[in-house]
């Protein structure tokens, strides 16, 4: 039986001075939800490939944090809790209001760790969460060291995919802001986060990944009360090399979330 969908549904939440844009996709009557979170200087866009994979099987809400995609642009730097919140409230708003249950929140590098940070803040806003190439182990919190890595990363990844970021990174967001986002990024100890979350987690990388080593991936996994660590083929940016792999894992976070709510 083919599954009848929405069009797209461009949606809002505004949390104080701040803005998350969510771009919705899925059945007409879906059962259950799963938001996706972007790295830094990145958008909604990073997972148009694994959102088309998801939309037969849930809603499919790819958001734009603050400042960041369709996201109105901001005068102040944003803490990596703050957006945590913000997110938070686009559930609450979108998803959990719309009688459905705690979704799949997934996040991607620097939105791995908003992600981390809101599985421990706003437990009622996840039913588990989808850690994608989390970033900035110990003894790597440098803009510097991470710009390496990043560097070295691009090599690999497929032209479209850094095209997308480029875009994303100088025009859609403005440089000073993707700086003081930086900065964050090399602040936040996401080991010292996830013990706090209750929800299953599942922490991923790509096979071939210089942004988030094996070793990294194991400790945030041992460190979640409920953590598993996952690999799929690719790089860090593995929702564009790998997005079967990526939907199979959050068709697995959603049995593991409806396992926790029995």
């Amino acid at each position: 039986m083919s599954v009848r969908s929405d069009p797209h549904r461009t949606l809002s939440t505004r949390q104080g001075d701040l803005t998350v844009v969510g771009h919705a996709h899925g059945p007409a009557a879906p059962e259950r939800a799963v938001v996706l979170v972007h790295g830094v200087g990145s958008s909604a866009r990073a997972y148009a490939t694994v959102r088309e994979r998801l939309v037969a099987h849930g809603a499919v809400h790819a958001v734009d944090l603050p400042g960041f995609g369709a996201s109105p642009h901001l005068r102040r730097d944003v803490t990596v809790p703050e957006h945590a919140a913000a997110v938070a409230q686009y559930v609450r708003e979108h998803v959990l209001d719309a009688g459905l249950p705690p979704p799949v929140v997934v996040g991607h590098s620097m939105g791995a760790q908003v992600v981390g940070q809101l599985l421990a803040d706003h437990p009622d806003a996840a039913g588990a969460g989808v850690l994608i190439g989390p970033t900035s182990e110990p003894g790597t919190r440098t803009i510097a060291r991470q710009a390496v890595r990043l560097a070295v990363d691009a090599v690999g990844e497929p032209p479209s995919t850094i095209g997308v970021l480029l875009v994303d990174a100088l025009v859609r967001c403005s440089v000073p802001y993707y700086l003081g986002q930086l900065r964050h990024v090399v602040g936040h100890h996401l080991e010292e986060v996830l013990p706090r979350a209750s929800a299953p987690v599942l922490v991923v990388r790509g096979a071939r990944d210089p942004v988030a080593p094996p070793a990294w991936v194991a400790q945030l996994a041992a460190c979640a009360p409920s953590g598993e660590q996952r690999t799929v083929r690719g790089r860090h940016h593995a929702m564009d090399t790998d997005p079967g792999g990526i939907a199979r894992i959050v068709l697995d976070a959603w049995h593991a979330a409806d396992r926790d709510r029995l």
